[in-house]
């Protein structure tokens, strides 16, 4: 007789469609919708679209938590969207719910969403307490992406405004972008999670390869001992990225409605959409080439991580130099001189106002340089 030893329940494998768990998806995803992220024009276009108020609730509220994004997936779990009885919920549904929790549990959230990056860390770190602002400060500073830390730290201080801001950002993604996008998708998602049904039937670790069409990441597979449930929900805009929450018991795993329809259509899907920049895309006139000096002055000028950091945060929108020196986090002398060098290339511009100068991404320049790059190749 063999050694005995404590059994574990097999894996319980379902699909979903919910809307709540869908919008942690589109928020994690327009939170990186950014030129040259790989995700789709949808998403980029959603991106710069949302009003200014809703972007820097996007950036701050996804930006404190690490690179997995903690904090969003806390308040959607903590409905619990995945009970029987909560599966048809609505945005109104969801927010109703959080509306009703009390401010202090949006400050336990985002405790727990900082827990949870120091746990990855392995820093060995807890949360001090209230009265500890410089500890706050340290605390927050690994889990900080997009957010600058006295931003996070007065929200854990004051979460009334946490709650508020948290809610709106919901409300606001929903109204502003998705909830259209939503409808006219809905058939697709229906479709692609009736096909997901026969994949997640042949067990966890096939349905993810069918369905991602991804390996196992070796994260994801290394806390499948606390997981008893995969729930694998369709998304409209994920593309080939593997996205999941990971929030034991729980594992929701996010994939392409788009590329299981058209595979379970017979349809061979391309990885890539290509089109042609030739024309501009507004008004059909040809873009021009660029000189030869003129294209390695733009190549200089993207040849640094900071200055690309630049260009990602003002592909949202025109920024004035203090927003990009904080959400930066480098010296203000060394913004200028990279803000200097995008300038001189002609990548950005540049509008005095108020005493204040505000620069934006010179779009035809940039498609310029992407067209001359193109023709250099073909």
């Amino acid at each position: 007789m063999g050694e005995l030893v404590v059994g574990r329940p097999a894996l319980q494998v379902r699909t979903a469609i919910s809307i709540p768990l869908d919008m942690v998806s589109v928020m994690s995803l327009l939170y990186r919708a950014v030129p040259g992220s790989g995700l789709d024009r949808w998403l980029i276009g959603a991106r710069r679209a949302l009003p200014r108020q809703l972007q820097e609730d996007l950036d701050v509220l996804h930006g404190f938590s690490g690179r997995l994004l903690y904090y969003m997936e806390e308040p959607i779990m903590r409905f619990d969207p995945l009970r029987e009885d909560r599966l048809p919920a609505s945005i109104d549904d969801l927010l109703w719910f959080l509306g009703e929790l009390p401010a202090h549990d949006y400050r336990e959230m985002a405790i727990g969403a900082l827990d949870r990056v120091h746990q990855d860390l392995g820093t060995g770190l807890a949360a001090p307490s209230l009265d500890e602002e410089n500890a706050w400060y340290r605390y927050v500073e690994p889990g900080l992406t997009t957010a600058a830390a006295a931003d996070v730290v007065q929200l854990i201080r004051d979460p009334e405004q946490l709650k508020w801001r948290t809610m709106r950002l919901i409300r606001g993604v929903w109204d502003a972008v998705y909830r259209d996008e939503y409808e006219q998708r809905r058939g697709e998602l229906e479709e692609a999670e009736r096909i997901a049904r026969i994949e997640a039937s042949r067990g966890f670790g096939l349905a993810f390869a069918e369905l991602t069409g991804n390996r196992l990441p070796s994260t994801l597979a290394a806390g499948l001992n606390q997981v008893a449930s995969v729930t694998f929900c369709p998304s409209a805009h994920i593309g080939a990225f593997v996205s999941y929450i990971s929030y034991p018991p729980d594992l929701v795993v996010f994939f392409s409605a788009q590329n299981v329809v058209a595979a379970g259509a017979g349809l061979g899907v391309p990885e890539v959409e290509l089109e042609s920049f030739r024309p501009d895309p507004e008004n059909g006139v040809a873009i021009p080439a660029l000189s030869g000096d003129d294209l390695l002055e733009m190549l200089r000028a993207l040849g640094d991580a900071n200055r690309l950091r630049i260009i990602d945060l003002l592909s949202s929108g025109q920024l004035y130099a203090q927003e990009i020196v904080g959400r930066l986090g480098i010296a203000q002398s060394a913004v200028s001189r990279h803000l200097s060098q995008l300038e001189r290339a002609g990548l950005i511009q540049v509008e005095p106002r108020r005493g204040m100068k505000y620069y934006a991404i010179d779009r035809e320049r940039v498609e310029a340089m992407a067209e001359t790059l193109r023709a250099r190749v073909r």
